[in-house]
């Protein structure tokens, strides 16, 4: 993956962390009322879009698949 791709997906990944680590998802709203917190989830605008996980209990938000 390119250097400018890498920064991209990088800065998206950022966002989600500090959205995850305040129990919001950027689509659903609250990750505490969703009945399937640990989903696959997806994020897209118009350059990439990302599957990612998110893992309340370890504090983490794993990347799965980038698409670009």
């Amino acid at each position: 993956m390119a250097a400018e791709h890498q920064r991209t997906v990088g800065a998206v990944m950022d966002g989600l962390v500090d959205l995850a680590s305040m129990g919001i998802d950027p689509k659903d709203g609250s990750l505490y009322e969703d009945p399937s917190p640990m989903r696959l989830r997806t994020y897209e605008d118009e350059h990439l879009m990302v599957w990612y996980q998110t893992i309340p209990h370890r504090s983490r938000v794993y990347l799965k698949r980038v698409n670009l």
